[in-house]
């Protein structure tokens, strides 16, 4: 053991057990103070024997001895400096566990019961099952780290850590949870301050959008940005609720959480209606202060908005939204097709052949273009099927990659989307109604 470092740092016996922490099971404390006190042990009996010898018959000359005894006795100072006060040889040098200059007497108990206090006021505001204690260092304590680190040492957060886990564990019966805890405390020692990052609370399920005029999430009014304005009505939105709105408000109720994220598989355009078995979604909310309620019973008064419903809710993670996110799904639309002219039965049919495994190049449609990026897309419609409803209008349903524009598949785009309906059919033809039949998200 090389004692030099307390020549420089008067560490307490707890740090400078840290410095060696991967070596032995048992406590810091106990490391440190049991590795000064062999070091002491071996330094005050050389100087026993020294000052036995001196006195004897060795042809020891003084001015070695009186030498050897100084260094011998400055190591000595640096280890009863240091907190180590059993040293006889060594008296009156100025001891203070709180001048340590690593720890700085966070470990103290009544720096201990001040964090812990501060920490119980603000989780009593929470409900969770889990938790995890995160310890935040100085700038100035991770650099003296840098300087004094040695192949054994833990960083002083490992050990706080553990030591308010086991604080907070006692007197909340929680548990700790290293990958996906409810709470987690950071909490910086030495300044004794302590924030809450509480992890959000996930519902995925399905919805379906059973009128037109709704957009997916809140739109904020054009004019003001949402500040609310005359334009909207000091609403601050330009449509007065959408999909999210509906969902969402009865669950951040439920929750009391502070705000909410809704992320969909997908998106349908406000004129369209999502149908089938829904669209799937999550929704996030965070920092809520409940995290177990009734879904089924959220999802009743939903359903009863008569625009919105939702089914097959469960808690999910934030690996659902990832997974969904970077997943394209194909879909099957049912579209109202109306021709300038009229369609005879033939041209359906075969319109319907060539549609079938059709690759469409698609530039981005000029409705969209004020907030997408100019590209051209290549999608595949799969399977097509028509059905007449008179000479000029008949239901297109189609089954095609996600992200094909359907509205402009039918017109062409003023030649944006090629091949389209209108091409194929060699008539002027617009979508007058459109509803998503089922996202594949098997």
């Amino acid at each position: 053991m090389d004692i030099e470092i307390l020549k420089s740092y008067p560490l307490c016996h707890r740090c400078f057990g840290r410095l060696y922490a991967k070596l032995l099971h048992t406590s810091n404390y106990e490391r440190g103070r049991s590795i000064k006190m062999t070091k002491a042990i071996e330094l005050e009996s050389k100087l026993y024997d020294l000052k036995e010898r001196s006195g004897g018959v060795e042809r020891l000359k003084w001015g070695d001895v009186e030498e050897e005894i100084k260094k011998i006795k400055e190591e000595l100072s640096y280890l009863y400096r240091s907190g180590l006060t059993e040293i006889r040889a060594i008296e009156g040098l100025e001891v203070d566990s709180s001048k340590c200059p690593w720890c700085k007497g966070i470990f103290q108990e009544k720096n201990l019961e001040k964090i812990l206090e501060k920490t119980l006021k603000l989780l009593s505001e929470y409900e969770y099952d889990t938790f995890l204690v995160g310890t935040l260092l100085p700038k100035s304590i991770k650099k003296f780290e840098e300087r004094i680190k040695t192949p054994y040492m833990e960083s002083i957060k490992q050990e706080f850590n553990r030591t308010m886990g086991k604080l907070l564990i006692e007197k909340t019966s929680k548990t700790v949870e290293r990958e996906n805890p409810d709470i987690v405390i950071l909490i910086n020692p030495y300044k004794k301050k302590v924030k809450l990052q509480i992890t959000p609370v996930y519902i995925k399920g399905r919805y379906r959008k059973l009128v037109r005029g709704i957009p997916q999430t809140r739109w904020p009014c054009g004019y003001c940005k949402g500040k609310g304005c005359e334009k909207c009505n000091f609403t601050g939105k330009k449509y007065t609720t959408s999909v999210e709105e509906i969902i969402a408000g009865p669950f951040m109720e439920a929750f009391k959480g502070k705000s909410e994220a809704f992320h969909g598989a997908g998106r349908e355009d406000i004129d369209v209606r999502m149908l089938g078995d829904g669209r799937p979604f999550v929704l996030e909310i965070k920092e809520p202060k409940v995290r177990k309620v009734n879904l089924e019973e959220i999802g009743e008064k939903i359903n009863k908005s008569g625009m919105v419903e939702v089914l097959n809710l469960e808690y999910g993670t934030r690996k659902d939204i990832i997974s969904f996110k970077n997943k394209p799904h194909k879909k099957t639309y049912l579209a109202l097709v109306e021709c300038e002219e009229e369609v005879s039965d033939k041209e359906l049919s075969e319109l319907e052949k060539k549609l079938e495994n059709l690759t469409v190049y698609q530039r981005t449609p000029q409705r969209v273009s004020h907030r997408r990026a100019d590209l051209v897309r290549i999608r595949k419609v799969y399977k097509a099927w028509t059905e007449r409803i008179d000479p000029k209008r008949f239901k297109l349903k189609v089954y095609c990659d996600g992200g094909l524009y359907i509205k402009e598949l039918i017109s062409g785009d003023d030649g944006r989307t090629s091949p389209s309906v209108s091409k194929i059919l060699n008539k002027r033809c617009v979508c007058k109604e459109l509803d998503v039949l089922k996202v594949h998200d098997e």
